[in-house]
């Protein structure tokens, strides 16, 4: 029997519903639905609001970190296990009538991810040719002529890939691009280090103290999957861990919209809204513990990102110095320095540098999720672009995009408009990495 034939009477109505609901917000401080799938929000069209640069300055320089495109979930047991524990109550004859339907969902997913998980989607393939051809068009004169693009990225596939696609798309609008594309074990020290101690300090497998006690309790408090097991399995009594299948159900649910079965199979409507955001705020604040400026990491997370920020302030210096000996845009000099990696480096970098929304500092549990939101800052092809202008006086200013928006820093004002003085961020930079 043909499931896909199966399933679309089943799920036309849910479908249009959650695709109703995942265009609204929930409220003034809550995100989408789409939004609460954390990190595996797939990356949002960006406004296109640029500010023009002040009378006579042109770019000349781009640094940038990008976060793999949208992808499958990490490996192929994130679904085979929770399609197993389906197969087990299907055949016990324990599933409620949703519960068969999900089950039915959950192979057309399985269909379409198996062999494939860890990798990026043809959606993640066109998120980074669109952001390439996004940034070409705001700054050709960076990539004018036989400009050298030198492009690394983390050993990770869904890395290597962003940053083919991505560099190919720039080629296609000048082939005279000398574009180098690596990915190498020796630039994970900047693109992807995380020290022994903060290993320590996120591990599940040997857990933290931070991560019981009161945290424990805060999990506890948002995750409730009474209802959501009694809606399932005939039986819920007998799921032995009720909160980690809800938790992979959120995941599996969260990842569709990465996937070219968006629009077609969907697994909001088995959830109330107040659960799915129950979920995202305990994921949300296990990200903003383990890689932001939460005081409960003591500044250890933020501190990774140092050999990233010494990286991108050592290659701004340089390309500054060839621009002011007249070497700009030539085969001797990089005009713009591409690297690609994922979402814990790219939201401890940000917190490093102290980009404005991207550093609060909360102690209050239930308030993480209104002081920090995973989604807005690392969604599926996150990056941060430093752009470099330059005038005739080569007096630098240096721009910021989050994720293509125009931000400020936290500590610093801007010389104008969104604009920075490279002088004033060097010695920010500086002091951040004492």
């Amino acid at each position: 029997m043909n499931i896909r034939l199966l399933l679309f009477p089943l799920l036309a109505l849910a479908l249009t519903l959650s695709a109703q609901e995942a265009v609204t917000p929930l409220s003034p401080q809550a995100p989408t639905l789409e939004q609460a799938g954390s990190i595996y929000y797939a990356y949002p069209t960006p406004s296109g609001q640029l500010t023009p640069a002040p009378e006579g300055f042109t770019p000349f320089y781009i640094s940038h970190y990008g976060r793999h495109g949208s992808r499958w979930m990490t490996n192929d047991e994130r679904y085979s296990r929770v399609i197993d524990l389906f197969d087990v109550h299907h055949h016990a004859g324990q599933l409620t009538p949703l519960g068969e339907d999900v089950r039915q969902r959950l192979y057309v997913v399985w269909e379409d991810a198996q062999g494939c998980s860890g990798n990026i989607t043809p959606l993640g393939e066109r998120q980074h040719r669109e952001i390439a051809e996004r940034m070409y068009q705001h700054h050709p004169e960076v990539f004018a002529g036989e400009a050298v693009v030198e492009a690394t990225s983390s050993t990770s596939l869904r890395c290597a890939l962003s940053m083919s696609y991505f560099t190919e798309r720039l080629k296609e609008f000048n082939p005279s691009l000398r574009v180098s594309r690596r990915a190498y074990g020796k630039f994970m020290n900047y693109i992807a280090y995380t020290s022994p101690e903060a290993e320590a300090f996120v591990s599940e497998e040997e857990p933290a103290p931070w991560r019981s006690g009161a945290f424990r309790r805060f999990e506890e408090a948002q995750i409730k999957p009474q209802r959501l097991m009694s809606a399932l399995f005939e039986r819920p009594e007998a799921i032995p861990d009720p909160e980690e299948l809800m938790r992979q159900l959120y995941w599996i649910a969260a990842d569709m919209q990465n996937t070219e079965l968006s629009g077609k199979v969907s697994f909001y409507d088995i959830f109330t809204r107040e659960e799915l955001l129950g979920v995202w705020r305990t994921v949300n604040a296990r990200m903003y513990v383990c890689n932001a400026a939460a005081p409960l990491n003591g500044g250890l997370m933020p501190r990774q990102a140092a050999n990233l920020l010494s990286h991108i302030t050592t290659h701004a210096e340089a390309a500054i110095a060839a621009q002011r000996a007249g070497e700009a845009n030539t085969p001797t000099t990089v005009a713009a320095h591409l690297r690609f990696g994922h979402d814990t480096h790219l939201i401890r970098l940000l917190a490093l540098m102290r980009v404005e929304g991207c550093c609060t500092a909360e102690t209050d549990m239930n308030r993480f999720h209104l002081a920090w939101q995973d989604y807005r800052i690392s969604p599926m092809g996150a990056n941060l672009q430093l752009v470099f202008f330059a005038n005739a006086k080569h007096d630098v200013l240096v721009k910021f995009l989050l994720n293509e928006e125009e931000v400020h820093l936290q500590d610093i004002p801007p010389t104008v408009g969104p604009y920075y003085s490279w002088e004033v961020l060097k010695s920010h930079f500086s002091s951040l990495l004492q």
